[in-house]
């Protein structure tokens, strides 16, 4: 057979297994390496060959892998167990639909969810999102938010071919123990045993689920999340008990809000009406399309000259209107979110300006002559004195809220020349400390969602979070689910900074913290091996100027004697070898898995130089 050549896009597109055995070849003959590509969720360096980070074509060289024609899904219903099934499905297929697949064929109808709950059945768990393929949601070890459930118990059967070109179908129930070392090594493998081309799930029978949302100050939930509440639920125990849950935490100064969602399984039954999770509310794209544009203006503040090369998609979203299938699974649908219509600019920052402005009116601290009334805002506020002694003091949230607006406007009209800009921008950089709670407190109101819905909906609680209006990178920390509680309570110390709003917020910043559990894995690889984990997501604002690691560092720092395991797909801390003995300390099989992966790909056809330097003693 000749060699297979690249698409127009730069990747190669294999048909099936025959041809990822012939790529693999030619990767080996030529002593290039060989990725692939899933939804790209994960951080570019842990996916790609070096050199590329994912955006346009791949240059020439490494061999860039994606598997879009590699998508089928075949049910094997089992007579003999009703209710259950078998699903054999190809590693590129998607779990739900990808909204920015590139080679623009991930559609909701041949989603392995859809097809799954056309079926009658169900995955046991779900992450917060469905775009990944399945081979590469199984790669790094992602998981839901569940103590008793995880996408793991259902995985039956992996196919893989390895840098030799063998081929291997190993199971879960293999009498042979290799082959069933070689299955838990392979089920978390980065991509560095070989290239998964098929997996089989065992299945049960659909359900929907049944849950809350409710946001409260951290200290009114009813959870123990700190050890210092014994009279309320132990935070542990929450975690065990709720059969799914996620907690947001926006830990800023004085506002200090947890937002806590758990949900529960309920059988089908006819005449289900859907009551949706609304994770922006029903006015989602002026919602996300004002946050965006204010987390992207914070995030910016020191030299705004940066900010309009990056606001590109966001002026694509402000026009675009949705086209194209209608949504099979039943799930929030465009139209009744807004996403089917034009926005315009003044619809934008009018709805910012008003929720600013209503955040701000219930602050003391932001009333004609309160402390913010000495502040660097005092050349707006001398020009609206006497208008604000007329309107009963209600004028100065207001007129913080038009500069806001303001600034906004000069920078989307390009007007960045314009001597009061930057100066804007620096007073509004020097009060955010003292300004971000009130902001915040429109955006994360404290109250009560009640939605029901299918699993392939609910679960993905965050499917509605567009990733170009959100980019965000994340670190991801997995500890031992009993060491939950002073976990947090480290965070919550780090976060008080020195006692007062400006230190606070140089641990905070203006974004959330989310907060998961997973069961135990056998997996080796997996970060939550052989324990159920607490897992701390920490956020990072994907447009913001500056590095993420400076930010991360102090978390790494602080969770390191709880022993944490990274997923590997977000921004790891290091490399070294400091690191590398962590790994090895806290994965008791990393060792037996870095000799198989030496025996699978003698010639490194996998592992990049990223992967050699964070896990790999040189």
């Amino acid at each position: 057979m000749s060699a297979l050549k690249p698409g127009a896009d730069g990747y190669f597109h294999p048909a099936d297994e025959a041809e990822v055995v012939l790529l693999i070849a030619q990767a080996r003959a030529s002593k290039k390496l060989l990725r692939v590509r899933g939804a790209a969720h994960s951080v570019p360096q842990a996916i790609f060959a070096p050199g590329f980070e994912g955006q346009g074509p791949p240059p020439a060289g490494d061999l860039e892998v994606m598997l879009d024609r590699m998508r089928s899904v075949h049910i094997h219903r089992d007579p003999a167990k009703p209710g259950r099934a078998i699903v054999e499905v190809e590693a590129g297929c998607n779990l739900g639909k990808d909204p920015y697949d590139p080679t623009h064929t991930s559609t909701w109808a041949n989603s392995l969810n859809a097809q799954l709950q056309r079926a009658g059945f169900a995955l046991a768990d779900l992450g917060g999102i469905t775009h990944q393929t399945v081979g590469g949601f199984l790669a790094t070890g992602s998981s839901g938010g569940s103590r008793q459930y995880s996408i793991h118990d259902d995985l039956l059967k992996i196919r893989f071919v390895d840098g030799t070109g063998t081929v291997h179908e190993v199971s879960r129930d293999d009498a042979d123990p290799k082959k069933k070392d070689l299955f838990e090594a392979v089920a978390v493998s980065l991509g560095l045993l070989g290239v998964v081309t098929r997996v089989w799930f065992e299945v049960g029978p659909t359900y929907n689920l049944f849950g809350t949302q409710v946001t409260k100050a951290t200290r009114d939930v009813g959870i123990d999340f700190f050890g210092d509440a014994p009279a309320s639920q132990g935070f542990a125990e929450f975690l065990a008990a709720a059969p799914y849950s996620r907690l947001m935490w926006w830990p800023q100064h004085d506002f200090d809000r947890m937002v806590v969602w758990q949900a529960a399984r309920q059988d089908p039954f006819p005449g289900f009406v859907h009551q949706p999770y609304l994770e922006l509310g029903r006015a989602a794209k002026v919602a996300s399309l004002a946050g965006s544009l204010f987390y992207a203006l914070i995030g910016n503040l020191a030299d705004l000259s940066a900010l309009p090369a990056k606001l590109g998609p966001w002026f694509a979203h402000l026009d675009a209107v949705l086209e194209g299938e209608g949504d099979p699974n039943e799930c929030v649908t465009p139209k009744s979110l807004g996403w089917d219509k034009k926005v315009s600019v003044d619809e934008v920052l009018t709805f910012l300006q008003r929720r600013v402005a209503r955040g701000l009116k219930k602050s003391p601290s932001v009333t004609a002559g309160g402390p913010l009334a000495s502040s660097l805002f005092q050349p707006l506020i001398d020009a609206a004195e006497s208008a604000a002694r007329s309107v009963g003091g209600g004028f100065l949230p207001d007129k913080i809220a038009d500069a806001i607006t303001l600034l906004l406007r000069i920078l989307l009209d390009g007007a960045l020349t314009s001597p009061i800009a930057q100066l804007l921008a620096d007073l509004l950089a020097r009060e955010m400390p003292y300004l971000i709670d009130e902001i915040l407190d429109p955006f994360v109101e404290t109250g009560e969602q009640t939605f029901w819905d299918s699993w392939m909906c609910a679960l993905p609680m965050d499917n509605q979070m567009d990733d170009q209006l959100w980019p965000t990178e994340f670190t991801e920390l997995w500890i031992p689910i009993e060491k939950a509680q002073e976990a947090m309570a480290a965070m919550r110390d780090h976060y008080r900074g020195a006692g007062d709003a400006k230190s606070a917020y140089a641990a905070t910043g203006p974004y959330s913290c989310e907060v998961y559990a997973a069961k135990a894995s056998r997996a080796w690889l997996s970060p939550s091996y052989g324990v159920d984990v607490l897992r701390i997501d920490v956020f990072w604002f994907g447009l913001n100027a500056g590095d993420p690691r400076a930010f991360y560092e102090p978390f790494w720092k602080l969770l390191e004697p709880f022993a944490f395991r990274p997923h590997w797909g977000k921004m790891l801390p290091g490399p070294g070898p400091s690191w590398r003995k962590a790994w090895r300390d806290r994965l008791p099989r990393l060792d037996d898995f870095l000799a198989l992966r030496g025996q699978l790909d003698p010639d490194g056809v996998f592992l990049t130089p990223y992967w050699r330097e964070n896990l790999v003693d040189p």
